[in-house]
Protein backbone atom coordinates (compact mmCIF):
# COMPACT_ATOMS: atom_id res chain seq x y z
CA UNK A 1 0.00 0.00 0.00
CA UNK A 2 0.95 3.36 -0.69
CA UNK A 3 -0.02 6.31 1.62
CA UNK A 4 0.37 10.15 0.20
CA UNK A 5 -0.06 12.90 2.08
CA UNK A 6 1.18 16.39 2.33
CA UNK A 7 4.54 15.93 0.15
CA UNK A 8 5.36 12.75 1.20
CA UNK A 9 4.98 9.62 0.40
CA UNK A 10 5.01 5.96 2.06
CA UNK A 11 5.37 2.56 0.66
CA UNK A 12 4.24 0.07 3.63
CA UNK A 13 5.49 -3.07 0.97
CA UNK A 14 9.45 -1.37 0.68
CA UNK A 15 8.96 0.75 3.98
CA UNK A 16 10.23 3.76 1.83
CA UNK A 17 9.72 6.87 2.88
CA UNK A 18 9.72 9.97 0.48
CA UNK A 19 9.34 13.59 0.90
CA UNK A 20 9.49 16.10 -1.70
CA UNK A 21 9.89 13.39 -4.28
CA UNK A 22 13.38 12.74 -2.14
CA UNK A 23 13.73 9.25 0.19
CA UNK A 24 14.12 9.71 3.71
CA UNK A 25 15.94 7.80 5.77
CA UNK A 26 13.64 6.42 8.31
CA UNK A 27 14.17 2.90 10.60
CA UNK A 28 13.45 1.75 13.92
CA UNK A 29 10.62 2.78 16.20
CA UNK A 30 10.35 5.81 14.28
CA UNK A 31 9.53 3.83 11.40
CA UNK A 32 6.99 1.58 13.11
CA UNK A 33 5.53 4.58 14.93
CA UNK A 34 4.63 5.82 11.26
CA UNK A 35 2.83 3.03 10.50
CA UNK A 36 1.05 2.78 13.32
CA UNK A 37 -0.51 6.12 12.91
CA UNK A 38 -1.32 5.41 8.79
CA UNK A 39 -3.63 2.69 9.86
CA UNK A 40 -6.81 4.45 10.40
CA UNK A 41 -5.59 8.24 10.04
CA UNK A 42 -7.69 10.63 12.10
CA UNK A 43 -8.21 8.18 15.02
CA UNK A 44 -6.33 9.00 18.43
CA UNK A 45 -3.88 6.09 18.38
CA UNK A 46 -3.32 5.73 22.80
CA UNK A 47 0.27 5.67 24.16
CA UNK A 48 -0.97 2.02 25.67
CA UNK A 49 -1.51 0.94 22.46
CA UNK A 50 1.80 2.24 20.77
CA UNK A 51 3.31 0.65 24.15
CA UNK A 52 1.98 -2.50 23.02
CA UNK A 53 3.29 -2.19 19.42
CA UNK A 54 5.98 -0.42 19.96
CA UNK A 55 8.03 -1.87 23.21
CA UNK A 56 5.79 -4.69 24.34
CA UNK A 57 7.82 -6.65 26.75
CA UNK A 58 10.41 -4.53 27.51
CA UNK A 59 11.59 -2.81 30.62
CA UNK A 60 12.74 0.45 29.05
CA UNK A 61 11.98 4.49 29.84
CA UNK A 62 8.61 4.06 27.86
CA UNK A 63 7.97 8.16 27.56
CA UNK A 64 11.78 9.23 26.52
CA UNK A 65 11.70 6.38 24.00
CA UNK A 66 8.60 7.39 22.60
CA UNK A 67 9.61 11.55 22.67
CA UNK A 68 12.93 10.02 20.96
CA UNK A 69 11.11 8.24 18.31
CA UNK A 70 8.12 10.72 17.79
CA UNK A 71 10.80 13.89 17.40
CA UNK A 72 12.40 11.43 14.97
CA UNK A 73 9.38 10.93 12.56
CA UNK A 74 8.20 14.12 12.71
CA UNK A 75 11.86 15.51 11.88
CA UNK A 76 11.72 13.32 8.65
CA UNK A 77 8.38 14.41 7.62
CA UNK A 78 8.98 17.89 8.43
CA UNK A 79 6.54 18.39 11.29
CA UNK A 80 6.44 20.58 14.13
CA UNK A 81 4.72 19.41 16.98
CA UNK A 82 3.45 22.85 18.10
CA UNK A 83 2.03 23.50 14.29
CA UNK A 84 1.67 19.79 13.35
CA UNK A 85 0.66 19.05 9.82
CA UNK A 86 0.95 15.57 10.12
CA UNK A 87 1.42 14.55 13.82
CA UNK A 88 -0.87 16.14 16.26
CA UNK A 89 -0.68 15.24 20.04
CA UNK A 90 -3.71 14.68 22.17
CA UNK A 91 -2.03 15.23 25.72
CA UNK A 92 -2.54 12.73 27.85
CA UNK A 93 -3.78 10.29 26.24
CA UNK A 94 -2.36 9.15 22.36
CA UNK A 95 -1.13 10.73 18.43
CA UNK A 96 -3.67 11.36 16.13
CA UNK A 97 -2.26 11.63 11.95
CA UNK A 98 -4.12 14.85 10.87
CA UNK A 99 -3.21 15.29 7.60
CA UNK A 100 -5.27 13.70 4.77
CA UNK A 101 -3.88 10.68 3.30
CA UNK A 102 -4.22 8.76 -0.05
CA UNK A 103 -3.77 5.29 -0.58
CA UNK A 104 -3.15 2.82 -3.32
CA UNK A 105 -2.89 -0.27 -3.90
CA UNK A 106 0.69 -1.15 -5.28
CA UNK A 107 1.12 -3.68 -7.69
CA UNK A 108 3.94 -5.73 -9.25
CA UNK A 109 5.49 -4.38 -12.05
CA UNK A 110 4.90 -6.14 -15.15
CA UNK A 111 7.95 -6.77 -17.75
CA UNK A 112 6.75 -3.97 -19.91
CA UNK A 113 7.53 -1.50 -16.80
CA UNK A 114 11.10 -2.18 -16.53
CA UNK A 115 13.31 0.78 -16.02
CA UNK A 116 14.90 1.59 -19.71
CA UNK A 117 18.54 0.87 -17.54
CA UNK A 118 17.64 -2.96 -17.33
CA UNK A 119 16.32 -2.89 -21.54
CA UNK A 120 19.60 -1.29 -22.37
CA UNK A 121 21.43 -3.40 -20.60
CA UNK A 122 19.86 -6.82 -21.94
CA UNK A 123 19.85 -4.97 -25.54
CA UNK A 124 23.90 -4.81 -24.84
CA UNK A 125 24.29 -8.17 -23.43
CA UNK A 126 23.03 -9.62 -26.46
CA UNK A 127 24.80 -7.50 -29.00
CA UNK A 128 27.90 -8.94 -27.18
CA UNK A 129 26.88 -12.32 -27.16
CA UNK A 130 26.56 -11.73 -31.30
CA UNK A 131 29.70 -10.19 -31.19
CA UNK A 132 31.73 -13.27 -30.05
CA UNK A 133 30.11 -15.21 -32.01
CA UNK A 134 30.82 -13.49 -35.11
CA UNK A 135 34.48 -13.68 -34.06
CA UNK A 136 34.35 -17.18 -33.16
CA UNK A 137 32.98 -17.73 -36.64
CA UNK A 138 35.41 -15.64 -38.43
CA UNK A 139 38.56 -17.33 -36.10
CA UNK A 140 37.10 -20.47 -36.97
CA UNK A 141 36.96 -19.74 -41.20
CA UNK A 142 40.31 -17.14 -41.70
CA UNK A 143 41.76 -18.36 -44.21
CA UNK A 144 38.63 -18.51 -46.13
CA UNK A 145 38.14 -14.55 -45.80
CA UNK A 146 42.02 -13.40 -45.91
CA UNK A 147 43.95 -13.87 -49.16
CA UNK A 148 47.70 -15.08 -48.20
CA UNK A 149 51.04 -14.39 -50.09
CA UNK A 150 52.37 -17.58 -51.22
CA UNK A 151 55.67 -18.54 -48.69
CA UNK A 152 58.38 -18.72 -50.22
CA UNK A 153 61.71 -20.38 -48.56
CA UNK A 154 65.04 -19.10 -48.39
CA UNK A 155 67.90 -20.77 -48.46
CA UNK A 156 71.19 -19.95 -46.92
Amino acid sequence: MVFTFGDCSFSSSSLRLTRGGQAVRLSGQPLRLLMLLLEEPGRVVTREEIRAQLWPDTTVDFDHSLDVALNRLRAALGDSGKEPRFVETVPRIGYRFVAEVHTEIERPRTIRERSMAVRVGLYALTAIIAALIALAIVHQHYDRFVDRPARTSSTR
